[in-house]
């Protein structure tokens, strides 16, 4: 646990972040994607961490926010084509 107490927080959100979805993998019995989570994961908080003691924890942040923002816009913009099309039947009728 000492490894977890030393990560700075954006590397600490973002282990638990891969700690979840490497739950979600094991339950599916998807061991390769496991695997490759976790090398790649790993890679990913290393980087994250030796950010935050280069002191450029900001930069460290917009890499963790990077893909909480894009999927909440995807998702919006997804969701507004919808109801776009659901109006449009309505008023073609």
């Amino acid at each position: 646990m000492r490894f977890l107490d030393s990560l700075c927080p954006p590397a600490f959100l973002y282990a638990l972040f891969l700690a979840v979805h490497l739950g979600f993998d094991l339950a599916d019995l998807a061991l390769v994607t496991a695997t490759s989570k976790v090398v790649f994961g790993g890679i990913t908080i290393y980087v994250l961490d030796l950010l935050c003691k280069l002191d450029l924890g900001v930069v460290s942040w917009f890499l963790v926010a990077i893909p909480f923002v894009v999927t909440s816009l995807a998702t919006s913009v997804a969701m507004g084509i919808q109801l776009d099309r659901e109006f449009m039947k309505i008023v073609t009728k």
